[in-house]
């Protein structure tokens, strides 16, 4: 068991998102799809018109616009500045905020990624937790819990 506390910043927050944003699969595909959709169903003829094909294209240049501006909005609303308690062990990982507490099993862990700044477990879900570097008193407590987390979400996975 490794328990870490740590408070976060809505920079690590901000530069997560854009990651998560710009991977083969990330974040671009919702945007890509609700700007897809929405345009899609507001060109579509209703009343025996034909396809407007610029109708649809302004919808979705403006539609992608507005995602690309207001969904990194939503984590940084959600933003959790007070101090963060963090235990992983064979189970998963469960965290204290303040009052909220939260959990997950490895089963539910879609990875551990090892960056520079941070350890990061993310969830099947999508939402991610951001453990930074200075949660751990060294690098070789950084390094053991990186490994340890990496074999208990490998041990579900076999």
């Amino acid at each position: 068991m490794h328990q870490v506390s740590y408070t976060s910043t809505r920079g690590e927050v901000w530069r997560w998102y854009w990651r998560a944003w710009a991977r083969p699969l990330g974040l671009w595909r919702f945007h890509a799809l609700i700007s897809l959709a929405v345009p899609a169903a507001w060109a579509t003829p209703h009343t025996g018109e034909s396809f407007d094909f610029a109708r649809f294209a302004g919808a979705f240049a403006l539609t992608f616009a507005a995602c690309l501006l207001l969904f990194p909005l939503w984590p940084q609303l959600r933003f959790k500045p007070q101090r963060r308690i963090l235990t992983i062990d064979s189970m998963g990982w469960t965290t204290q905020v303040g009052n909220l507490h939260g959990s997950r099993s490895w089963a539910a862990v879609r990875s551990v990624e090892d960056r520079p700044d941070a350890i990061t477990l993310v969830s099947s879900n999508g939402h991610a937790l951001i453990v930074p570097n200075r949660a751990f008193s060294d690098k070789s407590a950084r390094e053991v819990f990186l490994n340890d987390a990496r074999r208990w979400h490998a041990g579900v996975a076999a």
